[in-house]
């Protein structure tokens, strides 16, 4: 078994040149990129050694997964959050966002709206609008230092419009990880109110406090596993989001069935490479995976403690994720985004998550280019 300190964390890989998203948006400007959610570390060498094998066949065609694969997805679901789920209620997809879509336009056929937490990733609010559907927001709290639904507001939420509730847990941004009374209240809801919850699920193997777990949706009852779509992906814990290929665990066979329906002349076939990384990843990556979330609490401990310094930015405390969401509010800035880059830093704008008093930070990166970083945000704030 390879040792943690092999992983190399700590090691710079310049990503330049690599059409890489994070890194061409500041081609050629002085500005660290810790902005869109993907990591700057090298993956598992397990998952190296398999996309090399595979790519030594040479042959790369439309690649289908298999009762095996869909077993080992099972098997990861038991294994890793002690639930049961069976190979048959496995359905692979590209890519989460897809699903997403999938998901709303095959089961809110008849419904104006979509239900979506207020403050999430952009595509929680942009994919039911192209959806041709309306994103009717859930209230938000910041209770407690965690960022999630409001759940006396939920449970007082008209949800008539609505066939299709969309939800992320752990949370994105601000990293909460759902309690089994929280996921308990929101089943109740949606039994109440006859919704079909689809869970985002794909930062689930990245839980940074020792104490926290990560509870799939589908786990929660009987009527939460006949009535939900649970989706995940290796694609973040595993930092091979590039390579398009994830999952979707659906139990309720007329929900799957209108589901892989949907899919017809919109998706494609998964790619071999994603294919085999994440099977990879599933059946061999857990060492790794164990060293970089001990990497990531460590980074975020480190923001915690240089955050505390500074008077007018205010971290929020977070359970999960490599995203850091902060709260700029107290700069009084016109474009807190702009500011920042022009000291040399490169963050997400809170107000495409719906919150422009924030700013997410991805510290999925190593430590000396966490520290140049918070170098120059002091510089700037100084």
């Amino acid at each position: 078994m390879q040792k943690n300190d092999d992983f190399e964390f700590d090691k710079i890989i310049d990503r330049h040149n690599t059409n890489s998203l994070k890194w061409e948006k500041y081609a050629l400007q002085d500005i660290i990129p810790l902005w869109v959610a993907d990591t700057d570390f090298k993956v598992a060498p397990v998952i190296q050694a398999a996309i090399e094998a595979r790519k030594d066949h040479a042959i790369y065609g439309y690649t289908r997964a298999n009762r095996q694969s869909n077993q080992m997805v099972a098997d990861y679901y038991q294994v890793k959050h002690g639930c049961q789920v069976e190979a048959e209620w496995v359905v692979w997809i590209p890519g989460v966002v897809a699903s997403l879509s999938l998901a709303i336009r095959s089961l809110s056929k008849h419904h104006d709206q979509v239900l979506t937490p207020d403050i999430a990733y952009p595509y929680f609010h942009s994919t039911p609008l192209a959806s041709g559907k309306q994103d009717n927001h859930l209230a938000m709290s910041y209770a407690q230092g965690r960022l999630r639904v409001d759940l006396e507001a939920l449970e007082a939420h008209d949800a008539q419009a609505a066939r299709v509730m969309l939800f992320c847990n752990p949370q994105n941004p601000g990293g909460a990880v759902y309690t089994q009374s929280e996921l308990e209240r929101i089943d109740s809801y949606c039994e109440a109110n006859q919704l079909i919850l689809v869970s985002d699920e794909i930062h689930a193997d990245i839980i940074l406090d020792k104490d926290k777990f990560h509870l799939p949706y589908l786990s929660v009852s009987d009527h939460a596993l006949q009535n939900s779509i649970t989706l995940g992906a290796a694609s973040k814990a595993f930092n091979i989001a590039g390579l398009a290929c994830s999952w979707a665990v659906i139990a309720n066979p007329s929900i799957r069935q209108a589901f892989v329906n949907e899919m017809h002349g919109i998706v494609s076939e998964i790619n071999p490479f994603g294919y085999t990384a994440t099977l990879a990843a599933l059946t061999h990556g857990e060492p790794w995976l164990t060293a970089m979330n001990s990497y990531l609490r460590a980074n975020r401990d480190y923001l915690i403690a240089e955050f505390s310094l500074l008077p007018d930015i205010d971290m929020l405390p977070l359970e999960s994720t490599f995203l850091a969401w902060l709260d700029v509010s107290k700069l009084q800035l016109d474009d807190p985004c702009k500011f920042f880059e022009k000291a040399g830093v490169g963050l997400s704008a809170g107000r495409d998550f719906n919150d422009a008093n924030y700013l997410r930070l991805n510290f999925g990166c190593p430590r000396s280019v966490l520290e140049n970083a918070m170098a120059r945000i002091k510089t700037a704030l100084s």
